[in-house]
């Protein structure tokens, strides 16, 4: 099990990325540094690529023999992926979650590093660049929000004496497809204020610090996406869930919804029954 300490050198590893490569090039990308990968909403950057090599060169130098499992590599050879389960150690890198707001000068992005031994997440934080903040837990032993260098424990369920019509909640309601879609609208004409951010490293925050009641990711769920969202929200006392009532597993498919309560989750879930 990694401890806390070790846990903190790599935020301080995910800090130095951001400061050498990430933030230097924020709002001050040439054209030719950002590219398309599936679409046009789906982005990847210099500073992306720059940043997972950083961070993946000191995690071998400190850690030889770990798997490193990184979104931008995968990418281009998703290898590394089918040694999860098997891996006594890993590494699970998004270098910057929420690439499209970072490429076009939106504050809402964050390095998301998750640590994982035979396919379970043991630890794992979420770095927001902007103010060198970081989310972070280690299973078993609750989670945190370090703010300036200090902790702040995180306590899930914030709103939960809310009705949910008076919430707040992110769903990315609009890229649901045919009558999925017309179910989707349906839902959210039942819930309160719903915000999409696609990016679950804002989307992750946003839950885990009270201010929102309940999140719904959906499409393909990403382990670099999830890994260490899923792990704080539930050391939080958040619940997550498949909509279908099955657990998470890397790269599933279909509608995960993770919430302040297990109340919460029944309720928002009952509205797409």
């Amino acid at each position: 099990m990694i401890t806390a300490s070790e846990l903190h050198q790599l935020a301080k590893i995910c800090q130095e990325a951001s400061d050498s490569e990430i933030m230097p090039r924020f709002r001050n990308l040439a054209s030719g540094q950002i590219a398309e990968k599936r679409n046009h909403h789906d982005l990847v950057t210099i500073a992306d690529q720059a940043a997972e090599a950083f961070i993946f060169n000191k995690l071998s130098n400190l850690y030889p023999d770990a798997l490193l499992i990184g979104e931008e590599s995968v990418y281009h050879n998703p290898v590394a992926l089918a040694k999860f389960h098997s891996a006594a150690l890993s590494f699970v890198l998004d270098p910057i979650d929420g690439t499209w707001h970072y490429a076009n000068g939106s504050v809402n992005f964050g390095v998301m590093l998750s640590v994982a031994s035979y396919g379970e997440i043991v630890a794992g934080l979420i770095l927001e660049p902007i103010s060198g903040d970081y989310l972070w837990a280690i299973k078993g032993q609750g989670a945190c929000d370090r703010v300036q260098g200090e902790d702040r424990p995180l306590q899930a369920g914030q709103q939960a004496s809310l009705p949910l019509c008076e919430t707040m909640g992110c769903f990315s309601f609009g890229v649901s497809k045919g009558a999925d879609r017309e179910k989707a609208v349906q839902a959210v004409m039942q819930m309160g204020r719903v915000m999409d951010y696609r990016c679950a490293a804002a989307e992750y925050r946003l839950l885990n610090t009270g201010a929102t009641a309940f999140v719904i990711f959906q499409g393909t769920l990403n382990l670099w996406d999830h890994g260490a969202g899923l792990l704080i929200s539930q050391e939080a006392g958040a619940v997550a869930r498949m909509l279908d009532g099955t657990q998470y597993s890397p790269q599933i498919t279909g509608k995960l919804l993770v919430a302040e309560s297990e109340a919460r989750w029944q309720e928002v879930a009952a509205l797409f029954s």
